[in-house]
């Protein structure tokens, strides 16, 4: 009831109907997450394969408004909850290790940067460090199904929590095994119940773990330096980055209103908050479950030097060594992160330390007044809602809004041309302001294919110093091309034509007028024309599949765009190296197919001699084929096939190689799992 109330007084009026838009954050009503679910879009790990079913399904059923709010109150709910549960025995600290887990600056800033999956995964991890802890001191094979599944359901949020929770893992399981190493025994079943829960933990992770080892250019593959370095962890205070971060401050990102700024003695609360780890810490380290506490100590020291990362010249060195040789490191490009590890930590040893002052009290009888022991219970459950007050609310920071009436009007009016076909939305932004939102902070991330229903082409560019865009995707390099470009040629539709997009937006912020030559372009026409949003429909023809009957061969795309001012590109195969070139020219041919699914598609025959077909912004062309044949390359991306008389199916391989069989396996191990566990369940309880 505590922790429901407190997640609505936090949530306050963001709770009425509309998003929340931030940054990271960009729910809408056109949510689809069918391409990810088909492997189609591997720029993403498909770790996050059972949310995006869940959140496809229930946006299916509820508004995506409703969803997210949904969302919002289970992650300060269950982190409450979670770190409540963690603590063990009875006693006010549990209710401070909630609270301070609940409500903190990292839990604050996060939530303004929209980074919603991680704080979800943030919520669960106290559930599977208790259930690893239960582990360690029962060895049941129940508690090893709990521990695997509970640790998928973290990794489900987002991978590198999942990395911050086997760190937390490897700390206990380690001291575990030093305090019992007189007990050889007990060492070796502790090893062998651990490996059961690590072997349940991989085949039901086996529906990502295939597709990412056997897969490439994913977006943790192309982080660099660059990335270190500007994501790394800036100071909020004139203490200085080691106190910020011991703080449960430092996010990279500036702009935001803190606690510290409005309350000169913000550090007050957070000396009682330290006060109260360490003597937890120094009141148990010797105790019965002295090698949880010590693990606890370990896990905040290393979290701390981790959360400070390339920021600092101490934790440099050891930092830029793990990002260079350890797997899954360069997920932490944003250090902070690991600032998680520190709120865990000062949650349980400083509900420890209520414990232990209020017991403290207790023993010393009628010479502490009853009153001196509620008032420092009351102080100490207020502290960390004082440490960041700008949590209720969020300090007016963000609001509740919906989407321009006119991006509604504009995706009615794209709903009702029946024809399959792409819309590229500009500017070419991964990142970008948007006036209309209520927030102090007004950038958000890619919007429009969360909104409209049409298949959208949009900008996955970074744009940090340094970084322009990080993205391997063939179809965003060819985009970017053509816009670099586009005010040297009058014939942007002919050449946008081969991504199949019929329809442009332009929505008018940050450097829209940059694409005034949108405007010049002969084969572009201005459709739908609204305050802050443009409708450009492309006048050349464009299909989803079309033959031809030639063949050019060409050194780069510069040569491709000097040839489209001579011939029609899509009346060719263009394919980058060298060869003979076809003679003659032809027209481009529609081909009728049928969808089958978004990996499959039933292609009608033609007398021409190549077939080409066009494919989703993210999927990854190689491995589409046709009839078992693999593709040529339009443009060097493009899949294309010599063309059979009487048609085929053309199929996104991959999907039926990899990441079907994936998914069916570890669907059996869930299965097996959830009937074991429910079947031990059973005859304890008849027992």
């Amino acid at each position: 009831m505590l922790y429901a109330l407190l997640s609505v007084a936090i949530l306050g009026p963001l709770l009425s109907p509309g998003y929340v838009l931030t940054l990271d954050m960009a729910f809408g009503p056109g949510m689809d997450f069918t391409p990810r679910l088909y492997g189609l879009d591997e720029w993403w790990p498909s770790i996050c394969a059972p949310l995006w079913l869940l959140l496809q399904l229930a946006t299916d059923l509820v508004p995506a408004w409703l969803v997210e709010k949904a969302i919002l109150f289970l992650i300060l709910f269950l982190a409450g909850l979670g770190a409540h549960r963690l603590l063990p025995g009875n006693g006010p600290g549990k209710y401070f290790s909630g609270l301070l887990y609940m409500i903190n600056p990292f839990v604050y800033v996060r939530f303004l940067a929209g980074q919603w999956g991680l704080l979800a995964a943030y919520a669960l991890i106290p559930f599977a460090v208790k259930a690893f802890i239960d582990l360690m001191q029962r060895g049941g094979k129940k508690d090893a199904i709990k521990v695997a599944v509970f640790s998928t359901m973290v990794g489900i949020m987002t991978i590198q929590a999942l990395f911050l929770l086997f760190l937390v893992y490897l700390i206990l399981f380690f001291a575990k095994l030093i305090k019992g190493r007189r007990q050889w025994g007990k060492s070796a079943q502790l090893g062998k119940i651990a490996g059961i829960s690590a072997a349940v933990f991989l085949a039901l992770n086996l529906y990502w773990l295939v597709p990412f080892f056997t897969g490439g250019g994913l977006a943790i593959n192309q982080i660099g330096r660059q990335d270190l370095l500007f994501f790394s962890p800036k100071p909020t205070s004139e203490l200085g980055i080691m106190f910020d971060i011991a703080s449960m401050y430092g996010f990279w990102r500036g702009g935001h209103i803190y606690a510290q700024d409005l309350w000169p003695l913000w550090w007050l609360p957070f000396i009682f908050i330290l006060f109260l780890a360490v003597y937890g810490f120094v009141c148990h380290y010797r105790g019965a479950t002295s090698w949880v506490v010590l693990s606890f100590g370990v896990v905040g020291v290393m979290g701390f030097l981790l959360a400070v990362g390339a920021a600092s010249e101490l934790t440099s060195p050891p930092f830029d060594w793990l990002w260079q040789h350890l797997p899954f490191f360069r997920g932490f490009r944003d250090s902070q992160k690991f600032v998680a590890l520190l709120c865990l930590v000062y949650a349980y040893l400083g509900g420890l330390g209520v414990n232990e002052l209020v017991n403290g009290m207790r023993r010393r009888g009628k010479m502490v007044p009853r009153l001196g022991m509620t008032a420092l219970i009351a102080v100490a459950l207020i502290t960390p809602a004082a440490y960041c007050f700008t949590m209720f609310g969020f300090h007016g920071q963000i609001g509740v809004t919906d989407y321009p009436r006119e991006w509604y009007e504009v995706n009615e009016y794209l709903n009702q041309d029946k024809d399959d076909f792409n819309v590229l939305f500009l500017p070419w932004h991964q990142f970008m302001d948007y006036s209309w939102l209520p927030n102090r902070d007004k950038r958000l991330g890619e919007p429009a294919p969360q909104f409209f229903d049409k298949p959208i082409i949009t900008g996955d560019n970074i744009e940090v110093p340094g970084i322009y865009s990080q993205s391997t995707n063939p179809v965003s390099k060819y985009a970017e091309f053509l816009l670099n470009n586009a005010s040297n040629v009058n014939n942007l539709g002919e050449l946008l034509a081969p991504l199949n997009v019929k329809y442009v937006i332009l929505v008018h912020e940050a450097d829209y007028r940059l694409y005034d030559f949108l405007y010049q372009q002969e084969d572009l026409a201005v459709e739908l024309e609204r305050p802050g949003i443009t409708l450009f429909k492309n006048e050349h023809a464009v299909a989803r599949s079309y033959e031809v009957d030639t063949v050019v061969y060409i050194k780069s795309l510069d040569q491709y765009l000097e040839l489209s001012g001579e011939q029609d590109v899509t009346e060719h195969l263009y394919i980058l190296g060298s060869g003979p070139s076809s003679d003659g020219e032809g027209e481009m041919q529609r081909l009728d197919f049928t969808e089958k699914s978004p990996v499959r598609y039933r292609v009608e025959g033609g007398r021409a001699k190549y077939t080409i077909f066009t494919v989703p912004q993210n999927s990854n062309t190689e491995h589409w084929s046709y009839e078992g044949e693999q593709s040529l390359r339009n443009l060097g991306f493009m899949p294309a096939f010599e063309s059979d008389e009487d048609g085929g199916e053309i199929v996104y391989t991959r999907f039926y190689h990899v990441y079907l069989p994936s998914y069916i396996l570890s669907l059996v191990a869930l299965g097996l799992t959830a009937g074991y566990y429910l079947f031990r369940a059973t005859r304890g309880s008849q027992s």
